[in-house]
């Protein structure tokens, strides 16, 4: 890794630099364990032409991710910040898909995938749950109050009914009203973190289309906010990124 910088995305924070090549599961985890602040992940940023980069994510455990939102679009300001791409408005490769971001001053604006969920929610220890996807699996959980629920002790109550493979996101939410949903999320890999690119679409896209919540609205991370919003079928999402 050369060129580093800690970045945030609405409270997402990251190891970030330029890609030297392959590393491994033990190498990301000896940058994670000498970094100066706590990272939820580690990025590589591959320049490819004048309007476009490859974005090589791991999670602070080493292992691999399909999808970090709140990543590409620190992806999209260090790109910028560098000169590795001509125009504000250029592509990030992610795992999952190309990207198209909209970088302004310190907010980016990324053209999302649209999520899928299952209709029928799932029924345990008097909550309802639904399963959704966007690259990588998440579960949404509608709560009393974001704030004070025990996610750890949610989490092992899920656990316990095998949904998931190869593990999950999962997000709790509160709707506020129309327009501000209320959030906290466990992601695998990382544990708790103050904020998630993905479960933001994931629920953002659900309520919506269920009628919980109008269009342009915006989901409240412990991090910070998050705006999402459908134009011609189209979903976006934007938010601050800073250095740290």
């Amino acid at each position: 890794m050369s060129n580093f910088a800690y970045m945030s995305g609405t409270g997402n924070d990251f190891l970030i630099g330029k890609h030297d090549g392959p590393v491994s599961a033990i190498q990301i985890i000896a940058l994670v364990s000498d970094a100066e602040i706590e990272v939820d992940g580690v990025i590589f940023v591959e320049p490819i032409d004048n309007s476009k980069v490859k974005m090589h994510y791991f999670n602070n455990d080493g292992s691999n991710a399909e999808l970090c939102v709140n990543g590409v679009r620190c992806v999209a300001k260090y790109s910028i910040d560098n000169g590795f791409v001509k125009s504000n408005d250029f592509i990030v490769k992610a795992p999952v898909s190309d990207i198209r971001v909209l970088v302004q001053d310190n907010n980016v604006e990324i053209q999302a995938p649209i999520p899928t969920f299952e209709e029928e929610s799932i029924l345990f220890d008097n909550y309802e749950g639904i399963k959704a996807e966007v690259g990588n699996p998440h579960f949404m959980v509608e709560v009393d109050d974001v704030e004070n629920t025990n996610l750890l002790s949610l989490n092992n109550s899920i656990q316990k009914l095998k949904l998931f493979k190869g593990g999950y996101n999962l997000e709790i939410y509160e709707i506020i009203d129309n327009k501000y949903i209320k959030a906290r999320v466990l992601e695998r890999g990382v544990g708790e973190t103050d904020a998630c690119g993905s479960g933001a679409l994931c629920l953002f896209n659900y309520l919506y289309k269920t009628k919980k919540i109008g269009n342009n609205s915006y989901v409240l991370y412990p991090g910070g906010d998050l705006n999402l919003k459908f134009q011609k079928d189209n979903l976006y999402l934007s938010g601050d990124v800073i250095y740290l």
